[in-house]
């Protein structure tokens, strides 16, 4: 399986959303992390109220750590040219994904962000 390289830009659908962090999941089963900051160059109060399960979205791959395959991805990184294609949404059947190793993770992902 090819992995997508920092730079790329991809869709991916929200899978689950947190108050700072949405996790996404691409055609190719990658996931990735979008955090708050990377929604948008304006102050987000409400995340929640931007993303939500299902929604489809493109974004910019900003780093990759191949070790845990995982990609943190980017919004605001993608340009209104390649955004132009409308968003779609599809149904997420949450059954058919197991987030137990992301879950593992995320707290982990979280002390980094922050800088603990």
């Amino acid at each position: 399986m090819s992995h997508s390289q920092v730079g790329d830009i991809i869709e991916g659908t929200v899978v689950r959303v947190y108050p700072k962090y949405a996790i996404l999941l691409f055609d190719d089963e990658e996931t990735g992390l979008l955090h708050i900051s990377e929604l948008s160059n304006s102050y987000v109060r409400n995340f929640a109220g931007y993303v939500q399960v299902g929604n489809i979205y493109k974004v910019k791959v900003i780093d990759y750590d191949p070790e845990k395959d995982f990609m943190k991805v980017s919004l605001k990184g993608v340009t209104s040219q390649e955004r132009k294609k409308p968003l779609r949404k599809k149904k997420i059947n949450e059954e058919d994904i197991s987030f137990a190793e992301l879950e593992k993770k995320l707290p982990e992902w979280i002390k980094e962000e922050n800088g603990d």
